[in-house]
């Protein structure tokens, strides 16, 4: 914001969504109000990889006042996304955005890992979401309305219950899985 605010919410990605839960009027956005800003690598695989994160304007016009703004808030979003980047085993994960790299996750409950390389979450619970599995990883159990999007290299799923799915192709499978 233009006073030094940054607002953001762990569950969210898109910046329309952000602009809707913190009520900035429609006429705020087009008044130099703000600034969108992203905060992330150039590539997909260096997600786990906090020193490959850059900020980046997602705007065509900056404003002047911005530059005053600017270090604070790459060190701020460096600290957020920080936190969000999994490498330890954890017994519990909820709520919210990870990157899981070389880990073991006893329980991931109502959280969406956007990306899971070489690690095992042992039961996804509660419409957890995994997007993509890279490197040998793998999910144990999966219970109630759990997605995996996509499955790379040697991922695995292994038990599915209830509503889980894992989607291949643009296409539903509800049965047990080694992909």
């Amino acid at each position: 914001m233009r006073n030094g605010d940054l607002l953001h919410n762990e569950n969210l990605t898109s910046h329309e969504d952000i602009i809707s839960l913190y009520n900035i009027k429609d006429s705020q956005v087009n008044c130099d109000k703000f600034v969108r800003v992203e905060f992330t690598p150039e590539n997909e695989n260096d997600l786990p990889s906090i020193e490959k994160y850059k900020l980046n304007i997602d705007e065509n016009y900056i404003p002047d006042w911005f530059e005053q703004h600017k270090e604070y808030v790459e060190s701020r979003l460096r600290d957020i996304v920080s936190h969000r980047i999994i490498t330890s085993d954890q017994k519990l994960l909820t709520g919210g955005l990870y990157v899981i790299k070389d880990c073991v996750i006893d329980s991931l409950k109502h959280a969406m890992v956007v990306y899971m390389h070489n690690s095992t979450v042992n039961e996804m619970l509660e419409n957890s979401t995994v997007n993509k599995m890279r490197h040998n990883s793998t999910v144990n159990e999966m219970w109630e309305n759990s997605t995996v999007n996509e499955m790379l290299e040697n991922s695995t799923v292994n038990k599915m219950r209830h509503n889980s799915t894992v989607i291949i192709n643009n296409s539903k499978n509800k049965t047990p899985s080694n992909l």
